[in-house]
């Protein structure tokens, strides 16, 4: 098996896309088959802060169990016929009991019980059901589960809530990767236990392209990683504002904003992002990418790319002439033409973008 696709399964990222291609409407004969959204499962949030209750908190304080205040799980499903929400965690890898990530997973099984509807500010009756699902390599899913159990044992001794768990297991083969659910998913997710082929890989294929978020700057990559997926991001918003000025019309002046453009990247994921400082550093990628290009363009159709701060890139179109220079310009311009080392800093445009 190709090495590469063996460490995939391992990457935060690409578990975070598989989860999402999973929810998302494909065609009947596409390469991906959406279990959970032939279920009825959908995306409720990306990235959501969730604090313990007061009360629970006082409650694990007495305990002297190691909790953290918030915990962010990496995307919240929903199934809106039923009410059931699943808290979804991405890990490389299985952990044990004492180790930093327990810390996080105890927390994770407080609130993935009654707890989890004052932590998402939803009232009692409108969440009926949920469970805590990680995604992680198949092969990882027995030690993770067992780590669990015990976390879960502890919590019920204490007097503590203690939500249910299940694993995601990944895996891959010569042509498939695949999706392993275990019995308490596959009563959670309607989903028959076992190994169900999801995606189809020909060797030799890079999935990563098709990522609905192909760069995330909470995932721990290596740089080479890191550098290919934030250059996914770019091309895809440079092809998004080719798009937008390809489509304007004639004689009219064009306004793209940022966020628009982040969430035409991101197959629309980016709306449902709620970690703030996350959608900041994705709001300076694109502003730090918009000013590359504008500068670019503008060299060679004057004052045609004008960012007016914070959030909007406007194209003057004033005639056919410049609108094929300017559609031209944009087209040369490349990604590569960029230092993708160098981060985006911040700057006062976040607190503008909050505002």
């Amino acid at each position: 098996m190709n090495h590469i696709r063996t460490e995939l399964l391992r990457d935060p990222l690409f578990q975070l896309n598989i989860i999402l291609w999973l929810t998302q409407p494909m065609p009947p004969q596409g390469s991906i088959t959406p279990l959970l959204h032939q279920k009825g499962f959908s995306v409720y949030a990306i990235a959501p802060t969730l604090s313990v209750p007061p009360g629970i908190a006082l409650a694990v304080q007495r305990s002297s169990l190691q909790t953290q205040q918030r915990v962010r799980p990496d995307v919240v499903l929903k199934r809106e016929t039923d009410l059931k929400f699943a808290l979804v965690e991405c890990k490389a890898s299985s952990f044990g009991v004492a180790t930093e990530q327990a810390i996080q997973a105890r927390t994770f099984l407080l609130l993935a019980d009654e707890p989890l509807a004052e932590a998402l500010g939803l009232s009692p009756e409108q969440i009926q059901a949920s469970i805590l699902a990680y995604a992680l390599p198949a092969r990882e899913s027995a030690r993770l589960e067992a780590t669990l159990s015990r976390l879960s044992n502890e919590l019920r001794r204490h007097h503590l809530p203690a939500g249910d768990s299940t694993m995601i297991g990944l895996d891959i083969d010569s042509w498939d990767v695949r999706v392993v659910f275990d019995w308490s998913g596959s009563q959670f997710f309607s989903i028959a236990p076992g190994s169900h082929p999801v995606m189809r890989v020909q060797p030799g294929d890079d999935p990563r392209p098709l990522y609905f978020i192909p760069y995330d700057p909470d995932v721990h990559q290596s740089p080479e990683e890191n550098l290919f997926c934030k250059r996914i991001l770019f091309e895809r918003i440079h092809s998004a504002v080719l798009a937008a000025v390809g489509r304007a019309s004639l004689q009219t002046n064009l306004t793209l904003n940022i966020n628009n453009l982040l969430n035409d990247a991101t197959f629309g994921m980016f709306g449902l992002w709620e970690n703030r400082e996350s959608l900041k550093h994705m709001q300076r990628m694109c502003r730090q990418l918009i000013t590359a290009l504008a500068r670019a363009v503008n060299k060679e159709v004057s004052n045609s790319l004008i960012y007016e701060p914070p959030e909007d890139l406007k194209v003057v179109l004033s005639d056919t002439n410049q609108h094929h220079q300017v559609l031209a310009a944009i087209e040369r311009f490349s990604c590569e033409s960029m230092d993708l080392r160098e981060p985006p800093m911040p700057d006062l445009f976040d607190d503008l973008f909050d505002a």
